[in-house]
C-alpha cells in the first residue's frame, strides 16, 4: 500500500508540473477523491483523469441542503460506485448511516454504519432494517468497504449488485438515499438493535437521486447565446389544475440558424408549478400568430400550429445539456419566430392572487453540431379512453410505437436515442420504455421501478439505443389506485393520469408524437360487453366515456377483462407529424398492439442463484397482475 501511495504521490507531482491550476469545488475535492476513492481505477496513468475526471465523472448533492456533501463516481467496467462523504462528523458525532430505501421508507433498507469507537472511526458494518423499519440488523456478508475514515469524511465503495439477497440492487432508476447521524452510543457488536431515532432536521434525511448515472456532459463552445422564454406576471386561477399558455414572439437572435445546447428552468413557484414545455409553431416564416396569454383552453386555433416540443420540465428536473455531437435547431431563414410556452399549474389548495413567471434559459450555438436533435412523446394518448381501476397496487397501461409507424417516419439509419423523461401523475409508480426489434426483444431504453412522481428527472442515458425503422417502442406506466374508490381516467388533470416518455434523439425526424390509446371502436364493443353480459346498468352506449367507466362495479374478474382488452383489442395510433397531422399512407385507426412478453424483472446475469429479498416472489408478497412485485 505504501509503494501504491509513493505511486500516486509521483503522478499527482508529474501531472501538477504538466498541467494549469483549475479553480472550482470540484477540482478542490480531486486531491481527496483521487488519494482515496480512485484505487480501483489506477490501472491507467492519473494524467488521463486529471482534466476530466471532476469535470465530468464527478457527481455530487448535499444531503442536508447546506453541508453534507455526498459525491460519487460510477465505475461501469468494475461494476461498482465510489462514494465521499464531505462534513459527514463533527466532534460531537459518534456515527453516521448511509443507506438505501426502496420508496423512502426506513422499512427493507440497506444502510452501511460507520462509528467512532474508542476515540477512532474506524468501525464500518453493513446492515438492514425489519420489515418494520424498528431494528437494525448485522449482515452476513459485509459489502461496505471503507477507504479511509476520520473526524470529518470517509470514502468507501459498493459494487451494482453484492449477490447478497439482504442487500438492494443500484440500479440506473430513482434511488432513495436515507442518511442520519448521531450522538448515542450503538450496539453494533449485536446481532440486532433498535434503529436510533434521530428527528432533528439537520441530522437526518432522504434525498431522492439517479446513482447510476451517466457522465455529466460538458459544453466544447466557448461563446454561446443565451436567451429567456418565460411567462410574464401571468396570473395564477384559483382552481385545482390550469395549463396555462404564453404566446411570445423571440427576438432577432433566431434570424439565423443556431443550435439549443442546454436549457434550465425558471421555477418562480415551485409550489404550483408542475411541469412546463416550450413548443415552436410550426408554420411560414412570415405567418404572424396571434400574441396570448391565458388559459390554454381558450388558446386562439391559429396557434395550434404551436405544437413541436423545443424544451420540458418536471418536477425534479434540472438543467438538460445536449451531447456535444448535437444540438436542437433554432432560427433562419425559413424559420417561424413564434413560441408557446405552456406551464401547468397544480393548485390544490386554490390559493388566490399568485402571479408566475417561470420559464426557460436557453443557451444557444452559433457553431452548428453534427447533428439536428429532435424531441418524441411516446407512451398513451391523453384522453379518457384509458381507465385504471380502484384499489390496484400497481395497475399497468401500456402505450405504443408500432413497427408501422417508425417504418414510415424514421430514416434508413434510424435514431440514436440519448435522453428520457418519463412522467405520470400523482399514482405513477413505476415507468419503462421497450424496445422490440421482430420478435426479439432488445435492451431496454429507459426503465424506473421505483418511479416518483416528485423526481422527474430529464436523465442523459449511458446506454444510448438506436431504433430502426420497423422497430417497435412498448411504454408501460404502473398505478396505485389502492386510495381510490372508483376509475382513474387518462386526461390533463392533476387527478387524471399521464403515462409519457420524452426521448431526445438525433437526427431529427418529422415524427412528433408516438402514442396510442384503445380504439373506438374495442371501447364500444367493451362497455357494450360490460351493459349487457355483466349487467351493469349505469353504462348508456351513448354516453360518456368518464361516466360509464365509473359507473362500473369492480370486481377482479372485471378488472382482468379490461387488461386484457387492453394488451390484445386493436389500438387507435397517434403517428404524428411536427404540424399535428398523421404519417399519410397508413389507416392508423384499428392497429393490432406489439405483443409484448410479460417479464419478471429478477436480474440473474451476474447473481444465477438467488433470488432478492427486496423484490418478494407472488406468493410471499404483494404484487401487480402481471406478478411483477414494486414494493
Amino acid at each position: 500500500m505504501a509503494v501504491l501511495k509513493q505511486q500516486q504521490q509521483q503522478q499527482q507531482q508529474q501531472t501538477a508540473q504538466q498541467q494549469p491550476q483549475q479553480g472550482g469545488s470540484s477540482v478542490q475535492l480531486m486531491p481527496v477523491i483521487v488519494a482515496l476513492m480512485l484505487l480501483t481505477l489506477l490501472t491507467r496513468p492519473l494524467s488521463v483523469y486529471s482534466n476530466r475526471l471532476s469535470d465530468t465523472k464527478l457527481h455530487e448533492i448535499y444531503l442536508d441542503d447546506k453541508e453534507i456533501k455526498l459525491s460519487w463516481m460510477v465505475d461501469w467496467y468494475k461494476q461498482e460506485v465510489l462514494f465521499h462523504l464531505q462534513n459527514a462528523f463533527n466532534e460531537q458525532h459518534r456515527w453516521f448511516y448511509l443507506g438505501f430505501s426502496k420508496r423512502g421508507s426506513l422499512a427493507d433498507a440497506d444502510i452501511c454504519f460507520f462509528e467512532n469507537q474508542n476515540g477512532f472511526f474506524n468501525v464500518v458494518t453493513d446492515t438492514y432494517t425489519s420489515p418494520d423499519g424498528r431494528w437494525v440488523r448485522k449482515d452476513y456478508q459485509q459489502d461496505c468497504e471503507v477507504f479511509k475514515m476520520d473526524e470529518f469524511t470517509l470514502a468507501f465503495k459498493r459494487k451494482f449488485d453484492t449477490c447478497d439477497p439482504l442487500d438492494l440492487r443500484l440500479h440506473e432508476g430513482t434511488m432513495y438515499v436515507v442518511w442520519a447521524r448521531g450522538e448515542s452510543e450503538l450496539a453494533l457488536e449485536d446481532h440486532q438493535f433498535a434503529l436510533p431515532n434521530v428527528t432533528a432536521p439537520h441530522e437526518a434525511g432522504l434525498k431522492m437521486l439517479q446513482l447510476l448515472r451517466a457522465d455529466k456532459i460538458l459544453i466544447p463552445e466557448t461563446k454561446l447565446e443565451h436567451m429567456e422564454i418565460t411567462l410574464e406576471q401571468a396570473p395564477v386561477p384559483a382552481k385545482e389544475t390550469t395549463y396555462w399558455c404564453h404566446v411570445q414572439r423571440l427576438g432577432d437572435l433566431v434570424k439565423q440558424r443556431l443550435h439549443i445546447v442546454q436549457f434550465e428552468p425558471i421555477i418562480k413557484n415551485p409550489g404550483i408549478v408542475h411541469h412546463m414545455e416550450i413548443f415552436h409553431c410550426e408554420t411560414g416564416a412570415h405567418i404572424e400568430m396571434p400574441l396570448y396569454n391565458g388559459d390554454c383552453e381558450q388558446l386562439p386555433l391559429a396557434a395550434k400550429v404551436c405544437s413541436k416540443v423545443m424544451a420540458l420540465w418536471a418536477m425534479g428536473a434540472s438543467t438538460f445539456t445536449y451531447p456535444p455531437e448535437a444540438g436542437l435547431p433554432i432560427g433562419g431563414p425559413a424559420y417561424n419566430p413564434y413560441v408557446r410556452l405552456e406551464v401547468h399549474f397544480n393548485n390544490p389548495e386554490l390559493q388566490a392572487g399568485l402571479v408566475d413567471s417561470s420559464g426557460f434559459r436557453i443557451k444557444l450555438s452559433k457553431t452548428l453540431r453534427q447533428y439536428d436533435a429532435g424531441v418524441m412523446e411516446l407512451g398513451l394518448e391523453y384522453t379518457d379512453k384509458m381507465a385504471i381501476p380502484p384499489g390496484q397496487l400497481a395497475f399497468p397501461l401500456s402505450g405504443y410505437c408500432v413497427a408501422d409507424c417508425t417504418r414510415a417516419a424514421l430514416p434508413h439509419s434510424g435514431i440514436i436515442i440519448f435522453g428520457s423523461q418519463l412522467h405520470t401523475h400523482l399514482r405513477g409508480v413505476r415507468v419503462l420504455t421497450r424496445h422490440f426489434r421482430g420478435e426479439q426483444e432488445l435492451r431496454e431504453v429507459n426503465r424506473d421501478d421505483y418511479y416518483s412522481n416528485h423526481f422527474q428527472e430529464m436523465r442523459t442515458l449511458h446506454y444510448k439505443p438506436r431504433v430502426l425503422p420497423g422497430d417497435a417502442l412498448v411504454t408501460t406506466c404502473y398505478y396505485n389506485t389502492l386510495a381510490d374508490s372508483n376509475a382513474t381516467l387518462g386526461g390533463f388533470s392533476i387527478s387524471d393520469e399521464m403515462c409519457v416518455n420524452y426521448i431526445h434523439y438525433y437526427p431529427a425526424t418529422k415524427l412528433e408524437v408516438c402514442k396510442s390509446s384503445v380504439a373506438e371502436e374495442t371501447l364500444e364493443n367493451y362497455f357494450i360487453y360490460m351493459k349487457r353480459k355483466e349487467h351493469q346498468h349505469g353504462i348508456h352506449l351513448n354516453g360518456a366515456r368518464s361516466l360509464n367507466y365509473r359507473s362500473i362495479e369492480w370486481t377482479q374478474p372485471r378488472i382482468d377483462q379490461l387488461y386484457t382488452m387492453y394488451i390484445q383489442e386493436p389500438i387507435s395510433m397517434q403517428c404524428n407529424r411536427s404540424d399535428g397531422q398523421r404519417f399519410p399512407g397508413h389507416s392508423w385507426e384499428g392497429v393490432a398492439t406489439t405483443p409484448v412478453q410479460i417479464r419478471v424483472p429478477i436480474h440473474r446475469k451476474l447473481c444465477p442463484n438467488y433470488n432478492p429479498l427486496w423484490l418478494k416472489p407472488l406468493e410471499k408478497g404483494d404484487c401487480d397482475l402481471l406478478g411483477e412485485c414494486i414494493y
